[in-house]
Order: structure tokens, then C-alpha cells, then sequence
């Protein structure tokens, strides 16, 4: 198992401040020694930690499509036995992380969530569950529900746009613990309401719309009213897999979320803010305090321009697109500091450190006598935070605009613009990158620097399908594809960032291999996915 923490004086004195510093509307620094009908159980989460194989306060998983008859599919586990959770689900595009569709999904201790993306006949990808736990807003049993097109480029054709709807990348994010505990009421010895409401009855949660509606659907900057709605800090304690199934090609490819856990001063899970947003379309005062999007910040918070040190020049005159509650939380969404601009940025600092590599590399299989084909996912889940596309903008020289992360005197930026530039979305400058391949008896080919084509096979957007074969795909992507063309049949490849900090990715290759001999009633497809091997910078 390996974990990555980002610590120190810094942070330590930030997480204090977070844990004394006064209530905003959504985030609320918790206080108490465990929940209560008026207080949610104090915040004593000073950092971020990744832990493979171990649970979290958000989940990230790098890749979903409903491509060519695919369906992904998510499930949600809620290993705590003694609270529930309200999580944030948002499904993000490749091209540029746009909020595609997000939903509230309440999990009662020990409860399990599943949902699917498929392609509907409109072509747009839609959200299907047939799940019982109680959503915000409400996903009716076996009712798909059409992501949306309202954040995508509007020059595209309705084609164009849902081709991007059906590729992109998955975050969960735990909002608030439920607590099951009996500490409510007039007497104090009563389950709230809302635990009642998500707790399944013989497999069925009530789900009373009434309940759910007075605990979730109304923001609120004080601690007390959020805990007497029967909620608590987050505790983390999520986990989550996803597979992918061809239903064409009769293969499946799965893998485990990328968890993050908000951890106290000995490294421990801890509880978080409580940073519960109404999943509604109003408009977020000084959204700011709670993301450091570039889109969403107010105005002049924003650049169109950045160096590698943050100088900036050329601040946004207004913000981009207007934030909605519907939009937070996010990554940057401040976990263990105060409510700020600041606090955000620094949050989506932290993340973008923990997961910043130097480079990655991996195997892929591209023998003929089995038609075997292998896409490298990279996803960028902390890009969208430093760097997005403005559509409005016609001059690609002015579509870039960025935000400070980290912020002043965190260190040199991940994303800036000597090192981005626009195609289809935002893509890393290539140059400096090198790449190299090795056949699997020992052979490599000579490390080559990566041009400045238009056709070069690095990161773009949220995230990047690199195919080793301009004619066979295995996750028959369409709109996040680059390609790489593969020197030996079968072996393995390294990708090296030229950037001492790194840039923060994670990703998975996909195989898929066809049997040509099998028998009839014999599985004849085989789908394997196998996670990037990185260096940390």
C-alpha cells in the first residue's frame, strides 16, 4: 500500500483556524466532542491524504463512457456502520470538466449505491438506478435521467455535444454524516428525522420527501440549525469501484475509486467541515469562499494569464459562468481550512501536490493473432481548478483563464501559461515531454521529446484516452482520444513531465483481447485494466 500526505506548520496553523474561524453558508467548522442536536462533532482534520484500497472523504474515478453501446457503472459503499452520509456525485466531461449531472445520493450505515451511464436514444448519456437509498433530486426506480449540454461549448452541434456527454470522469464527494444515534428530540433519546427517512425498511428507505426537503434544501451558516437537522461533520468512510461493460464486445473492465481522506495531526481519518450545499440552481454569493474554479471565482479573481512562479496579468472583468449551489461542493471546496479564496485555492493546491507525478508509465498488448488493443486513461481531476476553457471567447490566445493554485507563496503553479495551450480544450504544451517504449524482451526505443503537433498524445481537458492504434480503440473513445503508435507489438512505455512539481494525474490502461479459437458458448473477449505505475516529483 502506498500513502501520500502533505503536512506541516502551515498547514497545521490553517487547519486550527478552520477549526476556531467563524461559519460560512455550506461550510461550517464543527465543534463538540461528538455530534449532538446542536453541534456537529468538532473538525480536527488538519490535511489530505491518498490511500489506495482504503476509504474516503472523496472518491475519484478517472473514467466513465457510454461510447459505442458502453455502460459504466458506479457503486457507492458506505463502510461506516454507525453514521450515514450525504455525498455529492458529479460526472464531469473529458474536454474541459464541465458538471454534466450531479445528484445528493443518501447512504443509511452500511448502505450500498449503484447507477449507470448509458447512452440514451437521443444520444445524450443518462443516469439509471434501480437502488432504493434515498437522491436529491429524486431518481425514480429504472427512469433515466439525461445529463445536461447547459455547460458544454455552445458552438457545438447537438451531435457534438453529446458525443461529449458520453465520456468523462466521475468525483464523490461525503457532505455531511447522518448520525444513527438516538440523540434528538425533545428528550434527546430519538433518531432524527433524516435518519429515519434514508434508513431502509425491509430493503426500502422511506425517503420522505418532506424530511429530506427540510434537512438538505435550504442552506444555512449555523452549526446549530445544521445539526438539529439531524447531520454532523464528515467522517469520510466512502468507498466506491466502477466497471465498464462493452455490451457490444462482450467485455468488462473494472477498477477501484482513488480515495482522499481529510486526516487529523497523527495521520488519522478525521471529520471534516460540514460543507453541505442545497442541490438547487441558485446563485452562490462570493462563490469564491468555497472554489477556485476559474469559471465560477467572482470578478478579477480570475486571469487570462499566468507564469510558472503565479504572476498574474489580465483579470476576469465579471465571472465566466455563474455558480450555483448545484456546483459545490467541489475539490477545492475548503475541507479542514476556513471558508476563503484563499483557504479554496489552497486546498486545490494540496490535492493537485498529492497527486502530481513526474512521470507514469505502463503495458499495453497489441498482438494481432488476438486483436488485442490498449488505451491509457489520464485524468486530471484537479486541473479544472487551476486552468478551463472560457467558450464565450472566440481568440484561443484568450480562452485559457486561470486561477492561483497554489496560492501566493505555495510554491510554482501546476498549470500555467507557458505551459498549457487551447485545441479542442486545454491541453499540456508539449516540447520538454519525453516519451519512451520497451518491447517485452528488453528492447527500447530511443527517448524522444514530444512535438508540438497538433496531433501530439499528452494531456488534454479533464482527461486523455492515449490509444496505441489509430484503427483499434478499447474503449472505443471518440472524444477524448489521442493517438500513439505503438514501435512492438506487446511492452510497456514511460511517459516523463518536464516540470520539477510534476502534474497531478491518475489514470488506468485498458486491454482488450479476443480469443479467435474459442468454441461456441465459450467466452471468446477479455477485458484487463491494470493503474498507471507513477514517480511522485
Amino acid at each position: 500500500m502506498k500513502v501520500k500526505t502533505i503536512s506541516g506548520a502551515v498547514s497545521a496553523l490553517l487547519g486550527t483556524l478552520a477549526m476556531a474561524g467563524a461559519a460560512h453558508a455550506g461550510v461550517i467548522a464543527g465543534t463538540g466532542a461528538t455530534p449532538s442536536s446542536t453541534q456537529l462533532g468538532g473538525t480536527d482534520a488538519i490535511s489530505f491524504k491518498v490511500a489506495e484500497g482504503q476509504a474516503g472523504h472523496a472518491l475519484l474515478v478517472p473514467y466513465f463512457t457510454a461510447q459505442n453501446g458502453q455502460m459504466s457503472v458506479l457503486h457507492l459503499v458506505n463502510t461506516d456502520l454507525d453514521n450515514g452520509k450525504v455525498v455529492k456525485v458529479r460526472f464531469r466531461g473529458a474536454n474541459n470538466g464541465d458538471s454534466l449531472l450531479s445528484v445528493h445520493v443518501l447512504l443509511s450505515p452500511g448502505d450500498v449505491w449503484t447507477g449507470a451511464v448509458t447512452a440514451g436514444a437521443d444520444g445524450l448519456a443518462q443516469l439509471t438506478t434501480t437502488d432504493r437509498s434515498c437522491t436529491l433530486p429524486h431518481l425514480a426506480q429504472g427512469v433515466a435521467q439525461p445529463f445536461s449540454t447547459g455547460r458544454l461549448d455552445p458552438a457545438w452541434t447537438p451531435e457534438v455535444m453529446a458525443a461529449n456527454t458520453r465520456e468523462g470522469a466521475i468525483e464523490a464527494i461525503v457532505m455531511a454524516d447522518v448520525p444513527q444515534a438516538a440523540i434528538y428530540g425533545p428528550n434527546g433519546a430519538s433518531q432524527s428525522a433524516l435518519s429515519v427517512a434514508i434508513q431502509q425498511v425491509k430493503e426500502v428507505a422511506p425517503c420522505s420527501e418532506s424530511v429530506l426537503n427540510a434537512a438538505l434544501m435550504q442552506d444555512t451558516s449555523s452549526e446549530a440549525v445544521a445539526a438539529s437537522r439531524g447531520l454532523a461533520a464528515p467522517s469520510g468512510q466512502l468507498s466506491a469501484t466502477w466497471y465498464v461493460i462493452d455490451v457490444p464486445g462482450s467485455t468488462t473492465f473494472s477498477g477501484a475509486a482513488t480515495a482522499i481522506q481529510a486526516i487529523n495531526n497523527t495521520g488519522l481519518p478525521a471529520r471534516g467541515n460540514y460543507m453541505l450545499f442545497p442541490p438547487t440552481d441558485t446563485a452562490v454569493s462570493q462563490p469564491e469562499r468555497y472554489t477556485a474554479d476559474p469559471l465560477l471565482v467572482s470578478a478579477g479573481l480570475a486571469t487570462r494569464n499566468k507564469d510558472a512562479q503565479g504572476n498574474t496579468a489580465f483579470p476576469t472583468t465579471a465571472a465566466v459562468v455563474l455558480a450555483r449551489y448545484n456546483d459545490l461542493p467541489d475539490l477545492s471546496t475548503p475541507v479542514y481550512l476556513p471558508a476563503t479564496a484563499d483557504s479554496a485555492r489552497a486546498t486545490a493546491g494540496d490535492l493537485s501536490r498529492l497527486l502530481a507525478v513526474r512521470e507514469f508509465k505502463n503495458q499495453y498488448v497489441l498482438d494481432d493473432s488476438i486483436s488485442a488493443r490498449t488505451d491509457w486513461v489520464v485524468a486530471t481531476p484537479t486541473k479544472r481548478y487551476s486552468v478551463a476553457k472560457d467558450y464565450s471567447q472566440s481568440d484561443p490566445s484568450n480562452q485559457r483563464v486561470y486561477s492561483l493554485v497554489p496560492p501566493t507563496g505555495g510554491g510554482e503553479q501546476y498549470f500555467h501559461s507557458l505551459n498549457t495551450q487551447v485545441r479542442d480544450g486545454v491541453c499540456s504544451r508539449g516540447g520538454s515531454w519525453s516519451f519512451r517504449m520497451g518491447s517485452r524482451d528488453g528492447s527500447l526505443t530511443p527517448e524522444s521529446v514530444i512535438s508540438d503537433a497538433a496531433s501530439q498524445p499528452e494531456s488534454c481537458g479533464a482527461l486523455s484516452v492515449l490509444s496505441f492504434s489509430d484503427t483499434r480503440s478499447a474503449v472505443s473513445s471518440s472524444v477524448a482520444r489521442k493517438t500513439l503508435q505503438g514501435t512492438f507489438s506487446n511492452g510497456w512505455a514511460i511517459f516523463r513531465m518536464p516540470d520539477a512539481r510534476g502534474i497531478p494525474l491518475i489514470g488506468t490502461a485498458f486491454t482488450k483481447l479476443s480469443n479467435p479459437s474459442a468454441t461456441p458458448g465459450v467466452a471468446a473477449n477479455y477485458g484487463l485494466t491494470f493503474p498507471h505505475v507513477v514517480k511522485a516529483p
